[in-house]
């Protein structure tokens, strides 16, 4: 699914496009973690699933198949095509959303360079034109200064950085379109460690990032 997002989306309008289910994949795992992690974000997105169940019930019935409930009865019943995956221990501060995606302790990911001070690991998830990332930065490093041919979200999963004058701690989301060229920084003492989710490529303004954009593309 290509989802619409508009060119300079809000927190409230990403959380209304999830509510009603116009995201991709992985900007929908990003908004499910969100949504956990943060207390406001999960209290509007209560609201709209209420209204939504009350634009539901006014909404015009229509005729259904006469054998549709033996159907759906009959799928109940079926056994459980797999198992369950079960959850990597290590990784019990981490979403659920998130968390029911990954096979191994996120410690033990397979962390490559980007650029100096930062890994990354690509998931394997996202519908066409998203691209869905974990980054690992190290306290007091940045990245180049970038700007971006679409949008990107980022949620702090651990730790905390920099952008311009704010500060993004744990479940905290950042958002960047092409009006925006920044530099994240990491803050603190420990390694920062984001999900995030672009549906376009990053366009580096410095001449490290010019290097660096060879790494991302690995």
């Amino acid at each position: 699914m290509n989802a619409h997002i508009p060119l300079s989306p809000s927190l409230e309008s990403l959380v209304a496009q999830y509510a009603a289910g116009d995201l991709g994949y992985g900007m929908s795992v990003l908004m499910a973690s969100f949504i956990t992690l943060s207390p406001a974000a999960r209290d509007q997105y209560k609201a709209l699933e209420q209204l939504n169940g009350l634009l539901l019930d006014e909404a015009e019935t229509c005729e259904v198949k006469a054998d549709t409930l033996d159907a759906v009865m009959a799928r109940l019943d079926e056994p459980e095509a797999e198992e369950e995956k079960t959850e990597v221990a290590q990784n019990q501060d981490l979403p659920a959303a998130l968390r029911s995606l990954l096979d191994q302790p996120i410690e033990n990911a397979d962390w490559r360079f980007a650029y100096p001070g930062v890994k990354q690991v690509k998931l394997p998830f996202g519908d066409n034109g998203e691209s869905v990332k974990l980054l690992k930065i190290k306290p007091g490093k940045a990245a180049p200064r970038h700007t971006h041919s679409g949008i990107e979200a980022t949620l702090v999963l651990r730790g905390a950085f920099r952008d311009g004058n704010r500060l993004y701690e744990r479940g905290q989301l950042a958002l960047a379109d092409m009006h925006i060229q920044h530099r994240p920084r990491a803050e603190g003492n420990e390694d920062c460690i984001c999900l995030a989710v672009t549906d376009g490529a990053l366009r580096f303004t410095d001449n490290i990032g010019r290097i660096a954009r060879d790494f991302f593309a690995r």
